[in-house]
């Protein structure tokens, strides 16, 4: 056999290796709403947990944007997410994930306005009418624009990030009104951030909290393992400092049943048709 074919096989046997291990490797993602660092230091020891007691290996991919964050789940380079209900639901339909876990309670948004305001109800806010929100495909903001069906008659979005700059932007003019976490809502009334505003809408529907989904890489046996690994004793040692970050006492299991519908709340987003 002449080296050069020797070569090629080595090449060939190489390259198949690697795509073999890429293949067989279970790649997390979750929104980047915190900065890489928190994000690598809050589920790193989550995947390496996974990863001992599976047997799988499990990589965590950190995200430079929400940008591109949504390309790449668009392009199915996500076997794991953890992410807003709305994204949940958009793979759910589209590429086969599952909700396995998610934080307990339910996400209900609130509109606030200035308490002289003429606006009294979400029939009010259409077209013309300036809302501080934060940046689509946020849950809360999209939760608000679907009660706006027809593109023509939905408000103006002033975009801002961070609760407090919402209220900001509401108590200084920029808005006439701001779409809130009723949550926060409540925090702003505790705190006296509420003080000259009041609530003019408070739909009654909520949605489930941030959720683990799993792709078809992850059959149903492994599915069934990390569920209960992470709901065990030793994983919620394991998961206590992201509770602690996201102020919740613990996991709960996700009824993929919740989850029906919630991919059209994304639908109107560009790359998510």
């Amino acid at each position: 056999m002449s080296k050069k074919i020797i070569t090629v096989a080595c090449i060939s046997l190489f390259l198949s290796q690697t795509l073999y291990a890429a293949d067989d490797e279970i790649i997390f993602a979750t929104a980047p709403t915190q900065s890489a660092e928190i994000t690598t230091k809050l589920y790193t020891p989550i995947l390496k947990f996974l990863s001992a007691k599976t047997g799988k290996k499990f990589t965590l991919s950190v995200p430079g944007s929400f940008i591109q964050y949504s390309s790449s789940m668009q392009a199915g380079k996500y076997d794991m997410a953890f992410d807003g209900p709305h994204l949940s639901g958009w793979r759910m339909d589209r590429q086969q994930h599952v909700p396995i876990i998610r934080f307990p309670g339910k996400i209900k948004i609130v509109i606030a306005a200035k308490g002289d305001s003429v606006l009294s109800s979400m029939d009010d806010l259409q077209y013309g009418v300036r809302i501080c929100s934060f940046t689509p495909p946020n849950m809360l903001t999209m939760a608000m624009l679907s009660y706006f069906p027809n593109p023509s008659k939905q408000p103006d979005l002033i975009r801002v990030q961070g609760f407090k700059k919402l209220i900001k932007c509401l108590k200084t003019g920029k808005g006439d009104a701001a779409v809130l976490r009723d949550k926060l809502w409540a925090k702003a009334q505790k705190s006296g951030e509420a003080k000259g505003l009041k609530i003019i809408a408070q739909p009654k529907r909520g949605y489930p909290e941030r959720t683990l989904t799993v792709g078809p890489k992850v059959d149903a046996k492994l599915r069934s393992q990390i569920t209960e690994l992470l709901l065990s004793p030793e994983g919620q040692k394991v998961t206590a400092p992201l509770l602690k970050r996201f102020k919740k006492k613990n996991l709960v299991k996700a009824n993929p049943k919740e989850y029906i519908g919630l991919s059209n709340l994304i639908n109107t987003v560009w790359g998510f048709q």
